[in-house]
């Protein structure tokens, strides 16, 4: 009998592996799985949840046959002319497409959406192409933003909470924040994308004011409204100066033995050597006052002669 080894310590015959995936398939828990083998709960859930293992790929598989021989089953009388079976197999169609796609566009799936593509789709135009999990939750947060707009966040968390998305509170609110942010951000600046918010409001509502303006009143109304949505929007704060580049820009060393490459004059040697040859001190001193002035030249080895007969009278 065939083995298939899932860890040091769980082993699966094909019997068990074909039980496995009934039990799959009837909905028992990873628990349960692991006390009808008897094997240790906290390794078998640990290999049931690693997606890589073999022990998850036969409960994927359980699970998926079962709906599908049920659902060949459907195919098969809707084929034959059962009325019944055919708009069964419509429903599954339509709830297997809407189920797919929202786990992936509400969270289901393990994986980290990328934002800033969506942001760009809209500013740049809409011109790039999505998939179709990024249109339908670039729709979902429309719908959202729209219903934001008309009905306030608690009755539009309060609609996502219920079919056909059934999503947990939890989730609905952390996907209205992404509605707000996405289409009022401005650089993942959560402060930006309220104050954007507020401002397009208010300038809805004076765009209302001036359509039905009547006299001066409503017109200095209209006004107001304007001006709170400018200050909002911050267009009566100055723009800050940029920085100057150069700032950043690492600092050029140069180092050379010519001053006149820096700006400072070059120095006379005659009149150098002179006062060096009027310093009251030992001759030695004065030949590397020389040699370090480039009157004379440096002989390599007795410098090093030199440096190391210091070295020892330390």
């Amino acid at each position: 009998m065939s083995q298939i080894t899932l860890s040091q310590h769980i082993q699966l015959s094909a019997e068990q592996i074909d039980e496995l995936e009934r039990l799959s398939a009837l909905g028992y828990t990873y628990a349960d799985m692991a006390l009808y083998f008897n094997f240790d709960e906290k390794i078998f859930i640990a290999n049931a949840e690693f997606k890589e293992s073999t022990i998850n790929r036969h409960i994927r598989r359980g699970a998926m046959m079962s709906i599908a021989r049920e659902q060949q089953a459907i195919l098969t009388a809707a084929e034959g002319g059962n009325i019944t079976a055919s708009q069964e197999l419509g429903k599954i169609r339509r709830d297997r497409g809407f189920e797919i796609s929202k786990l992936d566009v509400f969270g289901g799936f393990q994986k980290v959406r990328d934002f800033e593509k969506l942001q760009n789709y809209i500013d740049g135009g809409c011109k790039d192409d999505l998939s179709n999990e990024e249109s339908i939750w670039i729709e979902a947060l429309s719908l959202m933003n729209s219903m934001d707009r008309k009905h306030g966040r608690r009755t539009t968390i309060a609609f996502f909470t219920k079919a056909p998305f059934n999503l947990t509170y939890s989730r609905a609110s952390d996907m209205y924040d992404e509605s707000q942010n996405l289409f009022y951000i401005d650089r993942n600046v959560e402060k930006k994308a309220l104050r954007n918010k507020k401002a397009e409001q208010i300038e809805e509502a004076a765009a209302v004011v001036l359509q039905t303006a009547k006299n001066s009143k409503d017109f200095e109304v209209y006004g107001n409204l304007q001006m709170q949505a400018a200050k909002l929007r911050e267009l009566d704060k100055v723009d800050p100066e940029p920085i100057n580049t150069e700032l950043y820009l690492k600092p050029v060393r140069m180092f050379s033995l010519d001053p006149t490459q820096v700006g400072i004059p070059s120095i006379n040697r005659s009149e150098l050597n002179a006062q060096i040859e009027a310093l009251e001190i030992p001759e030695k001193d004065k030949t590397r006052l020389r040699q370090d002035a480039m009157i004379e030249q440096i002989i390599l080895e007795d410098k090093l002669n030199e440096l190391q007969e210091e070295s020892k009278s330390r």
